[in-house]
């Protein structure tokens, strides 16, 4: 009598239940619905695969040249910049502690003969008491100075939680949006870079991120930029301006916002797919050195600077009073 070819009875529901997830493994991840984290307060919006043009044209370093990107997997964007109130829950610390840190990271800089990197333009050589550099401190403004490397560790611990909980996607961890991840988001299939004619209408810059404001922060009344009459400006509420196309806020002005990248002297040019920035020996080989990327403008930048093309970099373990963070749930790079 001949062999049965068949597998045992445990062998086959072994091998129906491996295709069966070797199947679904293998359908596309669409992106369609927006994401809530149980008890992080954070919304995320769906972004669709697609392709883009980002940079500028015209420009050869920088902000450009122009380059065709594909995004070619979905992902999802935090609808809003990560509000104290959210970093609290999760990283334990507040903005005023955030400031104490770079003090004391300032103390030890300048014990070992380092000179200070003030990108942010405080200057805090006489700074002892961290609430001098503080200013909005509501639950729902922005966080900020949070450097590159505490926005990833929220990310991880984000990340870690939720694949313990199973309510991660095959394949996909909460991190920082590549640049060309964020610049394709903020402009929501738009080829402006600020994605609205009126400035005004989607973003808090130096030019009106005074009006309305009461609390403690920077006078603008002598900004060349500002429309209104000036008064004291600082960090707004978060989802207080219109939105993009793809329901996110604050992507331009407020703070600006930290990316995965290391910072290159200008964009790749040509056609590429996926891009995720260059390396940290390339980097340090520019003019600036190794810095991280950072994007947006913030509530005290000029106009110029607020769009979804203008590329901005710090050392990755430096903090700024105007820069803060919004992860994404995306590809593991």
């Amino acid at each position: 009598m001949k062999t049965s070819m068949l597998p045992s009875p445990d062998r086959y529901v072994r091998w129906v239940l491996a295709s069966l997830a070797a199947a679904f493994t293998a359908i596309p991840l669409h992106a369609t619905e927006p994401r809530t984290v149980p008890g992080a307060g954070l919304t995320l919006m769906p972004i669709p695969a697609g392709t883009f043009t980002m940079g500028i044209a015209g420009r050869e370093m920088g902000d450009g040249p122009a380059t065709q990107v594909t995004i070619s997997r979905p992902f999802w964007l935090a609808r809003t910049e990560v509000t104290q109130g959210q970093w609290k829950k999760l990283m334990g610390t507040d903005v005023v502690e955030q400031a104490r840190r770079q003090l004391a990271d300032d103390a030890r800089a300048r014990s070992a003969g380092q000179p200070l990197r003030l990108r942010d333009g405080v200057n805090r050589t006489n700074v002892t008491d961290p609430h001098e550099l503080v200013y909005n401190t509501n639950d729902d403004a922005p966080i900020y100075w949070v450097s590159w490397v505490e926005a990833v560790e929220f990310c991880r611990r984000l990340t870690e939680r939720e694949r313990a909980a199973g309510r991660l996607p095959p394949g996909y961890e909460y991190r920082l949006p590549t640049e060309a991840e964020w610049e394709y988001a903020a402009r929501a299939g738009t080829t402006a870079a600020t994605y609205a004619g009126d400035l005004d209408e989607i973003a808090w810059y130096r030019g009106n991120s005074s009006e309305g404001y009461t609390g403690k922060g920077v006078n603008t009344a002598a900004s060349e930029t500002s429309k209104s009459s000036g008064g004291t400006a600082a960090h707004r509420t978060v989802a207080t301006r219109r939105p993009n196309a793809w329901g996110l806020y604050d992507m331009l002005g407020n703070v600006a916002e930290w990316c995965s990248d290391w910072r290159s002297e200008k964009l790749p040019g040509g056609s590429v797919r996926d891009p995720a920035g260059v390396t940290a020996e390339i980097a340090a080989k520019t003019l600036t050195g190794a810095l991280r990327v950072f994007r947006g403008g913030s509530w005290d930048s000029r106009p110029g600077i607020v769009n979804a093309a203008s590329r901005m970099g710090n050392l990755p373990g430096q903090r700024e009073i105007s820069v803060g963070f919004r992860p994404a749930l995306a590809p593991s790079l």
